[in-house]
C-alpha cells in the first residue's frame, strides 16, 4: 500500500484520483484523499455500511436550513458527479486545512491498517458532513454515503467526487447532513451512459451571461423544468460589476453591495459576495437541484474583455496576478467541476478548466478556456480598438492566440481521436465572422484571432470530421451560423455555430435603449462608447439625427448585419431565454426558448426558433412551421 501511495505522489491529478478510488472503495473503507490540490483533506467516500464504527448523522430540522446556497452537482461521468453545497458558517465552524497536517490521509475499517484516529474524532466532533446518495427521492435505501470536510479556509463549501462510485444512465438524488441535524435541500443528477455504449439520442441545455443586477433569472426556472441530461454554462456565470447602486438595471431587490465599496469585485471577499449572492437565487437554486452543470467561465469571472497576463484593460493595464488568483480561487470555490487547483501556483498554472464530456458513442463535448491564456486584443485596448473597429494588420499574426498553445494542442488532438458522432464544441466567445458596415463588430471574440481560428478549420476539413458544432455565449444573442474557413461567398463550409442569448444580460437592441435614454449599462454586450459610436454611424447613414427610434436603429442594424454576413441564418438580440441541442443518430436539433420578461419575477416562455443539421451535412435547417420538430 505505501508504494502505492508514493507512485500516486508523482502521478497528475486524474491519475491519481482514480487510482485512490479504485483502489480503496472497492473494499470496505472509509477514505481521504487530496483532490483538485484544495488543500489537505479532499474527501471522504464509503460504500453503505462500510465504517460502522462512524455514527451517522441524523437529519433533524426543516429541509435547506443552513444551506444559503443550497446544493449543486456537475461534471457527470458513466459512474459518478461531483457534489457540491455550503454550509452556513454562523452555524458550522468548518475544518481548517491547518489541522491535517499529513500529505494523505485515509480511514479504513480493514485488519492490519494503520488509522488516523483524528479523522474519527473529528467525524464524531461534527466538522464533516455527511452526504448520502440513492436511487429514490426519500432515500429510503442508499446507494453511497460518506462523510466530506467542511472547508474553513474555502467560504465553507464541500466538494465531493462520486466518479466511479455509481451505475451509469441512472438517476440519483443526493443530500448533506451535519452533525448538528441540518440537512439540505434534495437535488437531482443522472450519471451518464457508459462510454463505450450505443447511444441513440441525449438532450444538452446551454446557457450563458446571467447578471444578477439586470434582471430575473426567469429563463433558469423554465429550464429547471425540462427533460435534459444536463447544462452547459458558457460562462459569465457572474458579472465582477454591480455598478453604482443607485442605478443597477433599477431592481431593489437584485442590488448587489461588495465588502470593498466599490462597484467591482477586486478582493477574495467581493468575489465571495457575488457567488453568495446569486446563488441565493431560488431560479439558479433550482436549476442546480435538477440538473448536473458542466461549467467554463468567460471574462465577468473575473472582469470584462481579460487576456493574458491577467490583465482587465477597462481597469488596468497592467497586469493584476493577485486578483486574477481571487477570482479563480472562487470560481473553483463554488463550482461543481472535476477541474485540478493549487493555490501555491502561479495565476496561469493554479487552475485549468478545459476538458471534455463523453456521452457513449454519441457524442464528445470540448470545453475550453478563451480567457486565461489568450492574447491581447490584436489593434489596442479602447473600446474602439476592440470593437465596431476596422481592424489592424496585427489581426491575422500566427504568434496571437486565444487558446494559448498548450489548449490549442490538446483540443486539436482530442478532435482528431474522438470516435463519436457529434463533435461538439463548448465555445465561449462568436466563432463565425460578424461585420456591420464593413466594421469588424467584435475584436474580443475569434474575429480577433483569425489565424488560430483557421487552425482549427484545416483540422477539422483535412481530418474529414464530420458534424462539428459550436455552441456558443458572451453576445447575448441568439443565433445560427455556417462555420468557414474563409468568410466570403465561396468560403467552404466546415460545421455550424449555434449561439445562445443572455439569461438576463443587456441584448444589443436593450443596449441601444439604454445608449439613447443615457441608462447606464454594465453588461451590454459591447461597451457603451462603442455603442454610442454605433448609434451615432447609423443615425449618419440613414439621413436623421433626431427621429429615430431605438427600435428603428435596431431593426435597420439586424438588417445590415443579415446582408453583410450570409453565412448568419439566423439572428434575434431582442430577447432572452436558453437553448436545448437534442442529438440522435441522424439528426441535431437546436431549440430556442424566449421568455417575455426579465424585470418581473414571473415569465412565461415561448418557442424562438428551431432548426436540425443533418449527420453528416454541414446544413441548417430551420423549421419554420413554429411547432416543436419531433426526435
Amino acid at each position: 500500500m505505501d508504494k502505492d501511495i508514493r507512485k500516486v505522489e508523482n502521478m497528475t491529478y486524474d491519475d491519481s484520483r482514480r487510482i485512490f478510488l479504485k483502489y480503496f472503495l472497492a473494499g470496505t473503507a472509509v477514505l481521504a484523499f487530496e483532490t483538485s490540490g484544495l488543500g489537505k483533506l479532499g474527501t471522504m467516500v464509503s460504500r453503505v455500511g462500510a465504517a460502522p464504527k462512524v455514527s451517522p448523522y441524523i437529519a433533524q430540522q426543516e429541509p435547506g436550513k443552513g444551506f444559503p446556497q443550497s446544493i449543486a452537482s456537475g461534471d457527470p461521468t458513466d459512474s459518478g458527479m461531483m457534489l457540491w453545497t455550503r454550509v452556513d458558517p454562523s452555524l458550522e465552524t468548518g475544518f481548517s486545512n491547518i489541522e491535517i497536517n499529513s500529505k494523505l490521509i485515509y480511514w479504513m475499517e480493514k485488519p492490519g491498517v494503520k488509522n488516523d484516529p483524528s479523522l474519527k474524532e473529528e467525524i464524531e466532533n461534527g466538522k464533516f458532513v455527511m452526504f448520502e446518495v440513492s436511487k429514490t427521492e426519500d432515500f429510503s435505501t442508499v446507494e453511497v454515503s460518506g462523510f466530506s470536510p467542511i472547508w474553513k479556509e474555502y467560504d465553507n463549501i464541500v466538494r465531493v467526487d462520486l466518479d466511479t462510485m455509481l451505475e451509469p444512465n441512472q438517476v440519483y438524488y443526493y443530500r448533506f447532513i451535519t452533525k448538528s441535524g441540518l440537512v439540505s435541500n434534495t437535488g437531482k443528477s443522472k450519471t451518464l451512459p457508459s462510454v463505450d455504449s450505443d447511444v441513440h439520442s441525449a438532450t444538452i441545455a446551454y446557457i450563458s451571461c446571467q447578471d444578477y443586477t439586470n434582471g430575473y433569472f426567469n429563463a433558469l426556472r423554465h429550464l429547471a423544468d425540462e427533460e435534459i441530461d444536463f447544462f452547459l454554462h458558457l460562462g459569465d456565470y457572474v458579472y465582477e460589476s454591480v455598478g453604482d447602486a443607485s442605478y443597477q438595471g433599477g431592481l431593489k431587490d437584485r442590488r448587489i453591495n461588495l465588502p470593498s465599496g466599490k462597484s467591482k469585485a477586486f478582493t477574495l471577499e467581493d468575489y465571495r459576495t457575488l457567488y453568495q449572492t446569486y446563488r441565493s437565487d431560488h431560479d439558479l437554486q433550482k436549476l442546480h437541484e435538477n440538473h448536473s452543470m458542466v461549467a467554463i467561465w468567460d471574462d465577468h469571472e473575473f472582469a470584462n474583455d481579460t487576456y493574458y497576463p491577467a490583465v482587465a484593460p477597462d481597469d488596468n493595464q497592467e497586469s493584476d496576478p493577485g486578483r486574477r488568483l481571487f477570482a479563480n480561487q472562487v470560481w473553483f470555490e463554488y463550482m461543481p467541476a472535476r477541474v485540478p487547483y493549487d493555490s501555491s501556483k502561479s495565476f496561469e498554472e493554479s487552475i485549468k478548466i478545459y476538458r471534455s464530456v463523453t456521452i457513449g458513442n454519441l457524442a464528445t463535448i470540448f470545453m475550453t478556456d478563451e480567457r486565461l491564456y489568450r492574447s491581447a486584443h490584436p489593434c489596442g485596448e479602447g473600446q474602439l480598438d476592440r470593437y465596431f473597429t476596422n481592424g489592424c494588420e496585427n489581426r491575422n499574426k500566427s504568434n496571437r492566440s486565444m487558446l494559448g498553445f498548450n489548449q490549442r494542442d490538446w483540443f486539436i488532438k482530442e478532435l482528431k481521436n474522438t470516435d463519436s458522432t457529434w463533435k461538439i464544441w463548448g465555445n465561449e466567445v462568436q466563432v463565425t465572422q460578424l461585420k456591420l458596415l464593413n466594421r469588424f463588430f467584435n475584436l474580443d471574440a475569434w474575429d480577433g484571432f483569425p489565424y488560430e481560428r483557421d487552425v482549427i478549420a484545416q483540422t477539422v476539413m483535412n481530418e474529414g470530421i464530420q458534424n462539428f458544432i459550436a455552441l456558443t455565449g458572451d453576445f447575448h444573442t441568439f443565433e445560427a451560423s455556417y462555420l468557414q474557413y474563409d468568410y466570403n461567398d465561396s468560403g467552404e463550409k466546415y460545421g455550424v455555430e449555434l449561439m445562445v442569448g443572455s439569461v438576463t444580460s443587456s441584448n444589443l437592441r436593450e443596449a441601444i435603449r439604454n445608449i439613447l435614454q443615457e441608462v447606464p449599462d454594465t453588461s451590454s454586450p459591447i461597451p457603451n462608447g462603442a455603442v454610442s459610436e454605433l448609434v451615432r454611424t447609423l443615425q449618419t447613414t440613414l439621413g436623421s439625427l433626431s427621429t429615430l427610434t431605438a427600435e428603428l436603429l435596431f431593426k435597420e442594424l439586424q438588417n445590415i448585419i443579415k446582408v453583410e454576413n450570409p453565412w448568419i441564418e439566423l439572428f434575434d438580440s431582442t430577447t432572452h431565454g436558453y437553448a436545448l441541442l437534442t442529438l440522435t443518430k441522424s439528426k441535431a436539433i437546436c431549440t430556442a426558448y424566449s421568455i417575455d420578461n426579465i424585470e418581473k419575477p414571473q415569465s412565461t416562455k415561448s418557442l424562438l426558433w428551431q432548426c436540425e443539421i443533418p449527420n453528416g451535412e454541414v446544413d441548417i435547417i430551420v423549421n419554420k412551421d413554429n411547432h416543436i420538430l419531433e426526435v
